[in-house]
């Protein structure tokens, strides 16, 4: 578990490094602002702002955070060692998967190969997959508190 936790805070770091212009007056939350663009109208005010190499950058970096942070959260769920553990890892892997979705939307709007419309589709795959993964969060924090006993052998 301490390999996944840290390539998780790696990732972290080079995420925050590299998406630092995205964080503006007009973008205050980075990239999270075009997961959450939802019309086509907000998403040309970030295009304006933005450089185009730095967002692809950023969402093909992005790839390697949704592995590192599926892996830890996977890996810390297994740690608990029950039955609510591995279906915990099952909403850890669905949240993975959910970002991976919104990823290959977002390349794809990005460069022009899809209507920004589309970014309403990102907006809610954004929003599940926040919600999966806070609901893993929570869980382990729970776990943290003995909230969620371990399994023992007899």
């Amino acid at each position: 578990m301490l390999i996944s936790f840290l390539l998780l805070v790696v990732m972290i770091i080079v995420m925050r490094w590299q998406g630092s212009s995205l964080i503006s007056p007009q973008s205050p939350n980075g990239i999270i602002d075009l997961e959450f663009a939802k019309t086509p109208e907000r998403f040309h005010q970030l295009q304006l702002f933005w450089s185009y190499q730095t967002v692809t950058q950023n969402i093909y970096l992005d790839f390697l955070f949704i592995a590192a942070y599926t892996w830890f959260l996977i890996t810390a769920c297994n740690a608990v060692n029950n039955n609510s553990g591995r279906a915990f890892s099952g909403l850890a892997l669905s949240a993975g998967a959910f970002d991976v979705l919104e990823n290959f939307i977002l390349i794809l709007v990005w460069n022009e190969r899809f209507q920004p419309s589309a970014l309403a589709i990102v907006y809610y795959v954004a929003a599940i997959k926040f919600l999966l993964a806070g609901i893993v969060v929570g869980y382990l924090i729970l776990s943290l508190f003995g909230l969620f006993k371990r399994k023992t052998s007899h």
